[in-house]
């Protein structure tokens, strides 16, 4: 039992109401300046170029978005900035190769100028109205086992059932597939192996993946993905993406996070941490808390109970030093309907539907989640 619980993370900081108006505008190239204040003035938007670094430093943080001009990314990089969404790095057609380079380095979108564009606009579209970006949710494992794709599942089918446009984003590339579980491996649709080479935004996904009971699903692609982790550039292409096209993005991510994962977890208002009630499921989900939670706004645990694991849960809560996001107790009849194909989280009376009703009144329904 781990005698030395790790930090909790720092509570999110509140925002200011209503919708921020003012893009970051950085670059020095007149014809990249051009294209991109012409974009940011078509949607009644205000551009704020910050010609010194204390300008820069003091805009960065406020910013509803951040657009820098290939030109300027080595400068942005040396000021060593906080971590934050929202930016792109945005480059001329022929600086490809460089654009991608740097935003890989700055955690940001990749976006080529005149071609790309519409897909700049329709990134930036949302701050008109306020509802730029939808709210992401992410789950890990604290052990193996623990089912946590399981939950993961039956939350985003709850949304779904409350009316939400839900993707459920399948980040395990060795974890058999969220769309198994759906019983969606059949459906058609874009697999992950389909965005290898994606960049920047990439418009509404739903209509191009698989739709099982109201969830468009984002799965591994068993045969065609040849990395054993997602590329980073990838991951924030999309969920940039989603973010922007669904009200709720709930993310299914390996225990052994890739490094590539920090982009979720910086994105991810908030992550569930699973733990088996046990001694030994305890000690390993204070493993993984130690990696997670200096990557992580907030984090909380839901303990998983059953037969030989029965800690109380506000122990196993206490003992992490995390917030008890609920309890998920055993419940022989999953294993069977995962069996005949049937979605966690049927029957609706069945413990993990009642729990993710739970997450969902409290999490989402609330609006306490924002990205």
């Amino acid at each position: 039992m781990p005698t030395t619980p790790p930090s909790r993370p720092a509570a999110r900081p509140s925002g200011p109401p209503g919708p921020v108006r003012s893009v970051l505008v950085l670059t020095a190239d007149a014809v990249l300046a051009r294209h991109l204040l012409s974009v940011v003035a078509a949607l009644g938007l205000e551009a704020d170029e910050a010609s010194t670094d204390d300008l820069l430093r003091s805009a960065w943080r406020g910013a509803a978005a951040v657009l820098v001009g290939a030109d300027q990314a080595a400068r942005v990089a040396g000021l060593v900035l906080p971590s934050r969404t929202g930016v792109h790095v945005v480059g001329r057609d022929d600086e490809r190769a460089e654009t991608y380079a740097w935003a890989s380095r700055l955690h940001a979108a990749a976006v080529l100028l005149p071609e790309a564009a519409p897909d700049l606009a329709a990134a930036l579209a949302g701050l008109v109205s306020g509802d730029d970006r939808g709210r992401v949710l992410v789950l890990t494992g604290g052990s193996g086992g623990v089912g946590t794709s399981s939950l993961a599942a039956a939350l985003a089918l709850s949304a779904a059932a409350d009316g939400r446009r839900v993707l459920l984003l399948d980040a395990d590339p060795v974890g058999g597939g969220v769309d198994v579980l759906l019983g969606a491996e059949h459906l058609a649709g874009w697999r992950w192996s389909r965005f290898a080479s994606a960049r920047g935004h990439l418009g509404d996904l739903a209509g191009q993946l698989p739709r099982c009971d109201g969830v468009d699903v984002l799965a591994v692609d068993r045969t065609a993905l040849e990395s054993g982790a997602l590329g980073e550039v990838q991951l924030a292409a999309v969920l940039d993406s989603a973010a922007a096209s669904h009200d709720l993005v709930v993310v299914d991510l390996p225990r052994a996070a890739h490094p590539a994962h920090d982009v979720v977890l910086r994105r991810a208002a908030t992550v569930l941490l699973v733990a088996r009630a046990d001694v030994r499921g305890v000690a390993s989900a204070d493993a993984c808390l130690r990696g997670l939670a200096p990557r992580c706004r907030e984090l909380e645990v839901v303990v998983r109970r059953g037969r030989g694991h029965r800690l109380d849960p506000e122990v196993v809560a206490e003992t992490l030093d995390l917030p008890l996001a609920g309890v998920l107790e055993e419940d022989p009849a999953l294993l069977a309907a995962a069996e005949r194909g049937d979605p966690p989280g049927h029957p609706a009376r069945s413990p993990l539907a009642r729990l993710c009703r739970e997450l969902c009144d409290r999490l989402v329904r609330t609006g306490e989640l924002v990205a």
